[in-house]
């Protein structure tokens, strides 16, 4: 294997770690439960944006953005949700690691709300056509579901959205990332590898990008 910088680093046990880190006060330690409460209920119906993290059993994580109109993702029952999928880039790594392994966790966010909702469970995906068109948006039915078994739930503090601004952002960053160009061409080196993979010029993956933004949101 060949080396890298993480190779300049060691780990430190779990020891070390609270050694560091301290331990939490017994609020911290208590405020997971094991079903969605009224409130938690109400801020899944109005998160418009969550992200899905899964895991393969090779060990190796995904964390998949999502994002909807308000009330996409269901509560069903007190203890299990259903995440509707919509039209994407057919990679289905989510899927695949649901299949290998059904540990999940989903992270949601309702914009401008600086505090955020932890949801961990299990989950399988599923194609009933009942739900599908309950999860329905835009007209259209979702294309699978997630169903998710509730383990914990739990509120988590808004100090990282605070220190990012998430919700006062600064024009000045995307400015800086992008050079005044758009996204695509800012990283063009990775897109000219996609496009040559595709056999297709630059220009034509932008174009492809675009249309999809445009016509398969739904």
């Amino acid at each position: 294997m060949n080396h890298t910088a993480a190779d300049d680093y060691r780990s430190i046990d779990l020891a070390r770690i609270r050694e560091i880190i301290g331990y939490p006060p017994k609020f911290i330690e208590e405020k997971k439960t094991s079903s969605l409460g009224e409130f938690a209920r109400r801020f899944i119906a109005h998160s418009t944006f969550y992200v899905v993290a899964t895991v393969n059993d090779a060990g190796q994580v995904d964390a998949s953005p999502k994002g909807d109109p308000p009330g996409a993702v269901k509560v069903l029952d007190s203890r299990t949700l259903a995440i509707p999928d919509r039209p994407g880039n057919k990679a289905i790594d989510t899927f695949r690691n649901l299949v290998e392994r059904p540990g999940v966790g989903v992270l949601f966010l309702v914009p401008g709300v600086r505090e955020v909702l932890r949801v961990n469970g299990d989950a399988f995906v599923t194609d009933d056509p009942e739900l599908l068109d309950m999860l329905a948006a835009d007209g259209k039915p979702a294309v699978l579901a997630t169903i998710v078994r509730v383990q914990e739930v739990f509120y988590q503090c808004g100090k990282a959205l605070i220190r990012s601004r998430m919700w006062n952002p600064d024009p000045a960053l995307a400015d800086a990332l992008l050079g005044g160009a758009n996204f695509y061409c800012a990283i063009g080196a990775e897109m000219g590898e996609m496009a040559t993979a595709m056999g297709i010029d630059v220009s034509g993956l932008i174009d492809i990008t675009n249309e999809h933004y445009e016509t398969t949101l739904y």
